[in-house]
């Protein structure tokens, strides 16, 4: 048996009890084609633009543009999107566009979810969209090592179970 995580459990509450594991770098370099969704710019810059390999991440955020989305879907495989939760919506819209189905089609990686109960009384419309869009995937896992007491938790995340890393 391997001691190494070697794909990140779905439609779960997953705690990686570990910062700086791998488990984003695992999402970004399996063959699923992967939307993640991070609380901050300077997160989707650490996994895009200040990578020092040759997988290419493509991050959404403020001035990235609906062509760049589409673009950017129409050339890579698998396809690999880290975004802000306050540009996920305009995302799953742009890749609507070109005729790719976010919900079925790919795997949703909601990084650091913590951050949504943290943020909810202050950014409460991205969290709320988030939320609303994340209902929508047939894959997707809200991922921390950080977690939140389950009597604490946004309501919307109370009926996934929970799953920790041994």
């Amino acid at each position: 048996m391997s001691d190494f995580l070697t794909e990140i459990p779905v439609n779960c509450l997953f705690n990686k009890k570990k910062t700086g594991c791998g488990a984003t770098e695992l999402a970004i370099r399996n063959s699923i084609p992967t939307l993640i969704a991070m609380p901050y710019v300077a997160l989707v810059k650490n996994k895009t633009v200040c990578r020092t390999d040759d997988i290419e991440v493509l991050g959404v955020y403020e001035d990235i543009t609906e062509w760049d989305i589409t673009q950017f879907a129409r050339t890579h495989s698998p396809l690999k999107i880290a975004t802000t939760y306050d540009s996920l919506p305009r995302v799953v819209s742009a890749l609507q566009s070109i005729g790719i189905d976010p919900y079925k089609e790919l795997f949703l990686l909601v990084d650091e979810w913590h951050v949504l109960f943290n943020s909810y009384s202050f950014r409460h419309n991205a969290i709320k969209n988030l939320l609303a869009e994340a209902a929508k995937f047939d894959k997707a896992t809200y991922m921390t090592a950080t977690p939140i007491e389950r009597e604490y938790m946004l309501e919307e995340l109370r009926h996934l179970p929970t799953c920790e890393i041994d």
